[in-house]
């Protein structure tokens, strides 16, 4: 027995031995399952989190991108950059700070010198900063210059909170000023991007605080030399439960087919969210994230591919499209509302064009679809439901909002071949049917692109001949209708062209309101008249303004600054303004001529009769003269419902206490039914042309001439506003 012990020990230790090597591999072979599908787990799990934060690094990049663009679209603005520079506060925040905040959302904006970081305007929440706020604004945005970096973008954190910080590196025509916008990092704009990219729990927050089970990225506190980290929830993370039940799953080795089976769906399901990572990444690249139409850049690139596959006979044609008046439907129902019409505009675009095209929005209501069909089809099929789709009534907040469009239509390769020029033609197509009126629709012709030469052509020529002293002044009389005594002059601008001759308003005013030269133009016909009619005492001088410069804020003060200069006297200034012009003039406008009247000025309605305006719409501007328009003084006599016009008019006016004037005066049977009717002042070519400055000298002096011939010497005439003689 001994010896059989001694025998089965040995026997039993090897069993034993075997045992435990066959329980140790067992146990290998299962940590080296679980640790080879944690690994790739692991390795899932990091590449979910590296498409996330790339997911949200693009939408902080897109979002910075429509900031700039916002700015670009407010400050690419020759005059506002001019301002910027002068310093003009008020300006600056009407034009930019105030739309800034009040349309695109951002509630912080600031100007910065590129080379100081010294702040030149600052806007928060929509007010305008004082000098002593941007001087303690000064440290901090000196640090937001250097901290922003070459990614242009930042979190700046100060009193007002959190803000997601953009800079916009070169304001066009102010080479030395930066522009930093700060949008709030509020619950809405970090509930939006959590939404759009599937993640919870994102907040911005000092980098040591990210635990490890969070997931973020690292952006720069452009106000301090502390980083942050926006953070947030991932949708994943079951790499760390998995391996806290490791130990369990070592021991149940019979479960092994279960953890495997476990392990390989799990392995699907982060396969599958990074692919949803990649999905939303290139849905930020490809479509827009309001409407869900193509990009701007995907459109393009799609476009291009199908102008390259055209066959022979084959036709594909371009539509712009821009919404008509959108601004008033933002300004009454909101920007919520507003985005609201937007995205349903875009579901039936996308309607029209069906597959044999795409549809694409540019950027606030500019749409653009291409549809591979010959001209006659989307001439008769195609653009009529574009037009009726967009024209049916939009329902936002349970009421009706009726939109129309514009529409600029360019066929491929009838009128080109390269996206370019298709584009650009396209765009002249659309600024012909905008012109036409609401509604309208215009293909593509080649005078168009001379018009447009032309038209930069003269634009060029003009901003030389304000600057070169190629324009010069006329002066017509106003004559009081019952003595025909000269009471006053109206100045009139002509252009002395080197090559074309002399050229009428018509020919260069309507260029110069498009470019913005207007400006520069009726400052120097307001100087130059208010220079050369020292040399017409005791009777007025009147001077065309444009609507454009009817809007500008400054007007009053620049007005005020030629009078003191000249020592022209305002009350024989009278300022023309068109009917259409006084009609539209709201807030601002409306101050600025209260104010020029409460300083003397007189304020005359030209063209009275073919506009929009009544006599009740008048009485709310200080009008003090109403000039009736030629083409009524030219059926008197003629058509009887000119006579009863004119008549009505007259009387009207009179009762208001108002100066009528009627223009374009050419026989006495026209100047005797205005005498008859009671009008006080006529102007035309019955009395004079227009004519020079030494020659309406000449006709005044031979008046004052005439009257001492008669009457014998008198004192100096002048003219109250109701224009009767003194």
């Amino acid at each position: 027995m001994p010896q059989e012990a001694e025998i089965s020990t040995p026997r039993g230790d090897r069993e034993n031995r075997y045992f435990l090597i066959g329980i140790l591999a067992v146990a290998l072979v299962l940590a080296g399952l679980c640790a080879a599908f944690l690994m790739a787990l692991g390795a899932n799990d990091l590449r979910v989190a590296e498409r996330e934060r790339d997911a949200v690094t693009a939408m902080l990049e897109e979002r910075a991108s429509a900031i700039q663009n916002s700015v670009h679209a407010l400050l690419d603005d020759p005059e506002l950059a001019q301002r910027v520079e002068m310093g003009d506060q008020a300006f600056v925040h009407q034009k930019f700070g105030l739309p800034l905040d009040t349309r695109f959302g951002y509630e912080r904006a600031y100007l910065v010198e590129r080379t100081t970081g010294q702040p030149v305007y600052a806007s928060v929440n929509g007010l305008m900063q004082t000098p002593k706020d941007m001087a303690a604004l000064a440290p901090q945005l000196r640090r937001a210059v250097r901290g922003i970096g070459d990614r242009r973008m930042g979190f700046l954190v100060d009193e007002q909170g959190v803000g997601f910080a953009v800079m916009v590196s070169e304001v066009a025509g102010a080479p030395g000023i930066l522009c930093i916008a700060v949008d709030e990092v509020n619950d809405g704009f970090l509930g939006d991007m959590g939404s759009r990219l599937g993640i919870t729990q994102l907040r911005v927050a000092p980098s040591g605080e990210i635990s490890s089970a969070d997931n973020g990225i690292m952006l720069a506190d452009v106000s301090s030399d502390s980083p942050l980290a926006l953070s947030w929830k991932s949708p994943t993370g079951y790499a760390g439960a998995v391996r806290q039940a490791a130990p369990a799953i070592a021991l149940l080795s019979t479960a092994l087919l279960g953890i495997c089976f476990a392990l390989l769906l799990r392995s699907r399901q982060s396969e599958r969210a990074l692919a949803e990572s990649e999905a939303r990444i290139s849905a930020l690249a490809f479509t827009d994230y309001l409407t869900g139409l193509a990009s701007r850049g995907y459109f393009i690139d799609r476009f291009r591919e199908v102008l390259d596959r055209l066959k022979t006979g084959e036709t594909a044609a371009l539509l712009l499209v821009d919404l008509d008046d959108f601004k008033d439907i933002n300004d009454t129902l909101g920007h919520t509302l507003g985005d609201e019409v937007l995205q349903e505009i875009g579901h039936r675009l996308k309607a029209v064009v069906g597959e044999r095209g795409l549809a694409a929005r540019f950027g606030g209501d500019e749409f653009v679809l291409f549809v591979t069909a010959d001209e006659r089809e989307v001439l008769e099929n195609v653009l009529p439901r574009l037009m009726a789709s967009v024209q049916a009534p939009v329902m936002v907040d349970g009421r009706e909002v009726m939109v129309g469009a514009s529409v600029g239509a360019i066929f491929a390769p009838h009128h080109g071949t390269s996206t370019r020029d298709l584009m650009r033609r396209a765009d002249m197509a659309l600024y012909r049917a905008k012109a036409q009126g609401r509604s309208s629709f215009s293909r593509f012709e080649p005078f168009m692109e001379v018009e447009a030469l032309n038209r930069r052509q003269v634009e060029e020529e003009l901003e030389t001949a304000i600057s070169c002293g190629q324009l010069t002044l006329m002066y017509q009389q106003i004559v009081d209708v019952e003595t025909e005594r000269i009471v006053g002059f109206e100045a009139l601008v002509r252009w002395n062209h080197p090559h074309h001759g002399r050229l009428l308003p018509e020919m260069f005013v309507p260029v110069a309101e498009r470019s913005r030269l207007i400006t520069r133009l009726d400052t120097f016909v307001l100087r130059t008249a208010c220079e050369q009619g020292l040399r017409l005492p005791d009777v007025t001088i009147s001077v065309n303004l444009s609507a454009v410069t009817l809007r500008d804020p400054d007007l009053k003060d620049r007005v005020l600054s030629v009078l003191a200069e000249t020592g022209f006297d305002p009350g024989r200034l009278e300022l023309e303004i068109t009917e259409s012009a006084i009609f539209q003039a709201e807030g601002q406008a409306k101050e600025t001529l209260t104010n020029l009247r409460n300083a003397g000025v007189r304020i005359a309605l030209d063209d009275f009769g073919t506009g929009h305006a009544s006599l009740v719409h008048i009485r709310s501007v200080p009008v003090t003269k109403i000039k009736i328009d030629r083409s009524f003084i030219f059926n008197l006599g003629l058509e009887r419902d000119a006579a009863s016009i004119v008549e009505y008019v007259i009387r009207l006016g009179r009762s208001l206490g108002i100066v009528l004037t009627a223009e374009g005066v050419e026989t006495r049977e026209q100047l005797r039914f205005l005498r008859a009717f009671g009008a006080q002042q006529a102007q035309g070519f019955l009395f004079s042309q227009a004519v020079s400055i030494d020659t309406a000298v000449e006709q005044l002096e031979a008046q004052r001439a005439e009257s001492k011939k008669v009457r014998g010497p008198a004192p100096p005439r002048g003219q109250s506003d109701n224009g009767k003689v003194e």
